[in-house]
């Protein structure tokens, strides 16, 4: 999911990690066990550290008390408004789901319907293909990246 809190948009999500759940924010592993303690408290625990968190979800907007500070983190909407999407070059994942395969580098030239990269999604591998004939700009994910819509995958020139 993507939320923002004061100008800050952030995606984060829990998935299943070698370990058990883990938090994943902005691309970064948070691995641990969470155990809800009841009335919204929470302790997230890894190895010998714990630490006990309070997180409130009222409809679109989630208030989150951890380390002392207090986050209040409004729900982005799956497709984000005009003036934010990337610019034009910009191929964005289409859903949720996870980098399986990448098929081109930064520098390398592409025709309309290469495929560009695989992200398997609900079991289901979706290829992402050039919209158009280009050059690669940059690859911004490698295979094993979880990806959520929205994100940045490739840049073409």
């Amino acid at each position: 999911m993507r939320v923002r809190s004061g100008e800050r948009l952030v995606d984060a999500r829990v998935t299943e990690g070698p370990s058990g759940r883990e938090a994943v924010v902005d691309g970064r592993s948070y691995p641990g066990a969470v155990e809800a303690l009841g009335d919204h408290a929470f302790v997230w625990r890894r190895g010998t550290r714990a630490q006990v968190f309070h997180c409130v979800r009222e409809g679109d907007v989630i208030h989150l008390s951890w380390g002392g500070r207090t986050y209040r983190c409004v729900v982005e909407p799956e497709g984000r408004r005009a003036a934010e999407r990337h610019a034009s070059g910009a191929l964005e994942a289409p859903m949720p789901g996870k980098v399986i395969a990448v098929h081109v580098r930064a520098g390398q030239d592409v025709k309309k319907g290469d495929e560009l990269l695989v992200v398997e999604a609900m079991k289901m591998e979706n290829a992402v293909r050039a919209p158009r004939e280009g050059r690669v700009k940059a690859v911004a994910v490698k295979p094993g990246d979880t990806v959520s819509p929205g994100l940045v995958l490739v840049e073409l020139e």
